[in-house]
């Protein structure tokens, strides 16, 4: 039985030693890189039929060819390439023996035979072939080498590439999308197009609608042309769309009055992972961007945007604001809105600037609206969002005037005086009658009138009176008080009346 096995053994070694040659090169990765998210495509060079490739210790695929796609999750992976050598049995892969075993050995094979069979699910076709003679038994074996598990067709390992080491990320292009996109015009009159681009694309597909027609345009950042069209700053992208540039794409420019809508596409080269170098054939891009629709008006004609309004001093508003002029000397016209009932009645030019902040002084006590208009050559550009602003002067209150008696003829007056107030004009009345509880229904002449210089914080002022008291219950004195300013315009302008009465005793 042994003497079967060896034989065997023989024939299946002698197969393989036969056909070595230059299949057993090693296999060099000469490019790979990401198709799709999760897919790696991989080529070789190398003589063989037959490859393995293995990832990370495990076999991924057998392939005939020189190039294959394989899964890849996210991390660290190890790929190595096997050269792999088809050697064919030329033979039937039945073989019959015919042995004459003793009796007993002949009755063991048969036995074994049907045995081993029965455990391996397989007919070795081993059977009695003779009956005794003379202690022997004639066996005849027929075996079938691919029941063995022999398979005629042999794989044989060549030298393996060397590893190709991936440290793999999906590309986030391939989940991105532009965001924030918007539309100005330049003052050729050609639409630029900006957006956050955080991925560093290489190319930028635009959809340029009009009505029922739609182009698209390409702009690569590694074309001469095509890059001069377009600016970085972070990761803002700003596209000009320049009309001669589109119509060699076959593209209509966007023409101003009418209206359009814009989205982007940002499409980005994948690299081989062997050389760091770009495969510009396959590229991954990002989903389209939200639409945005855009009818183009003068770069300048933008409108501005306030950043800044409130009472910044007693009768002062001021206006600051954002807006790019181009170096035109843009002048800004700062509008007040007028509304009635809360409805737009009109607008009142407060004033023009060419700077980027506008105060407005003398402004009493209410709540006002405004906006910003850019102005050039005689033309108007878009204006800005209306703001609203609540003025609440100190100055325009009444003064808390306080009244004491300190002489038989002497009442002293003290108020508080905020710094926009120049002076205060007091005015004294006298009072006729003789109930003093009466004070309401006293009639009052004037007396005096005079002004006093305002100085910011506390105030006093000591008032004497040359007359005598008059009748027995004493005179009755009225004082009235208000604060007085001007405008820059020279107008002047009055605070509230504060009044109190004093009866001398």
């Amino acid at each position: 039985m042994a003497l079967i096995f060896v034989i065997v053994l023989m024939m299946a070694a002698t197969a393989l030693a036969e056909g070595s040659g230059e299949w057993n090169t090693a296999p060099v990765i000469t490019r790979a890189y990401e198709q799709s998210s999760g897919k790696v495509y991989l080529e070789w060079t190398g003589n063989a039929a037959l490859y393995q490739v293995y990832v990370d210790g495990n076999k991924a695929a057998d392939v005939t060819v020189r190039h294959h796609m394989i899964d890849l999750s996210k991390g660290t992976h190890a790929i190595i390439i096997y050269p792999i050598y088809e050697e064919k049995i030329n033979a039937d892969t039945k073989i019959g023996l015919d042995v004459d075993l003793p009796l007993s050995v002949g009755d063991a094979v048969n036995g074994i035979a049907n045995s081993v069979g029965g455990m391996l699910g397989i007919d070795l076709g081993s059977w009695l072939k003779g009956g005794s003679n003379s202690g022997t038994t004639a066996v005849s074996i027929g075996l079938d080498l691919k029941a063995l598990g022999l398979d005629p067709k042999n794989l044989i390992a060549g030298t393996p590439s060397e590893p190709l080491n991936i440290d793999y990320r999906p590309d986030p292009i391939l989940d991105g999308v532009p965001e924030h996109l918007s539309a100005s015009i330049d003052f050729d009159n050609r639409v630029a197009l900006s957006f956050s681009d955080p991925y560093n694309a290489d190319e930028y597909e635009i959809m340029i609608k009009n009505g029922g027609n739609v182009n698209y345009a390409t702009f690569r950042r590694t074309g001469e042309e095509d890059a001069s069209f377009i600016t970085r700053s972070n990761d803002r992208v700003t596209v000009l769309l320049d009309p001669d540039f589109l119509l060699r794409q076959g593209c209509a420019a966007p023409s101003p009055g009418q209206e359009y809508r814009f989205s982007v596409v940002m499409r980005r080269y994948t690299r081989d992972f062997t050389n760091g170098e770009i495969i510009a054939t396959n590229i991954h891009a990002s989903r389209k961007s939200a639409e945005i629709a855009y009818k183009p008006v003068s770069l300048w004609k933008t409108a501005p945007v306030i950043t800044f309004a409130s009472q910044t001093a007693d009768g002062e508003i001021t206006l600051r604001w954002e807006h790019e002029d181009h170096g035109l000397g843009i002048e800004y016209a700062v509008m007040q809105v007028n509304r009635v009932l809360g409805v737009v009645s009109g607008e009142t030019q407060m004033g023009r600037t060419q700077g980027h902040e506008f105060i407005l002084r003398d402004v009493l006590n209410a709540g006002y609206n405004f906006c910003v208009v850019p102005v050039y050559g005689g033309e108007k550009g878009s204006s800005s969002d209306e703001v609203h602003v609540e003025v609440r002067n100190d100055w325009i209150l009444a003064p808390a005037l306080e009244c004491e008696q300190t002489g038989a003829t002497q009442v002293k007056l003290t108020w508080m005086a905020p710094a926009s107030i120049e002076k205060y004009h007091i005015v004294v009345y006298t009072g006729s009658g003789s109930a003093v509880l009466r004070l309401v229904n006293l009639g009052f002449s004037k007396y005096t009138e005079f002004d006093v210089d305002a100085v910011e914080g506390r105030m006093e002022y000591i008032f004497e009176y040359d007359q005598k008291t008059g009748p027995a219950g004493g005179a009755k004195l009225k004082f009235e008080i208000w604060g007085l300013r001007h405008t820059d315009a020279g107008e002047e302008q009055k605070s509230a009346v504060s009044s109190r009465i004093v009866v001398l005793k």
